[in-house]
């Protein structure tokens, strides 16, 4: 709860508060905008190319990176050589490689029933 002294207090504030605001001020507003102003140091904005520059570099570090550190399938570099060496097929032999572990063989003939165990 509030006395009447606190009353008292908080109504002298508001009309000292009132008459100070009543006075002209000291000095211009621009005047005073320009001494603060000096007394601030000079901060020189970054280049925007730089900023541009900066944020290229980080993504190139972030691609090679996840692709440095992203796991690879077992036997991911062998397709290739198995290819290159592939045995020599008949010429009625299709083979598909889909991955390093699995290849397929197809047996074609004019007669099916010749070679129904090979396929």
């Amino acid at each position: 709860m509030r006395n009447v002294d606190d009353e008292d207090l908080i109504r002298s504030f508001e009309d000292r508060l009132r008459e100070r605001a009543g006075r002209p001020s000291a000095i211009s507003a621009s005047v005073a905008r320009t001494r603060v102003l000096a007394q601030l140091p000079d901060v020189s904005r970054p280049v925007p190319w730089m900023r541009l520059m900066a944020a290229a570099t980080l993504v190139v570090v972030l691609i090679v990176a996840v692709w440095l550190g992203s796991p690879r399938p077992a036997g991911e570099g062998n397709a290739a050589q198995t290819l290159a060496v592939a045995p020599a097929l008949d010429p009625n032999v299709v083979m598909w490689v889909i991955d390093s572990r699995t290849t397929v063989y197809f047996v074609l003939s004019r007669d099916g029933s010749e070679n129904r165990g090979v396929s």
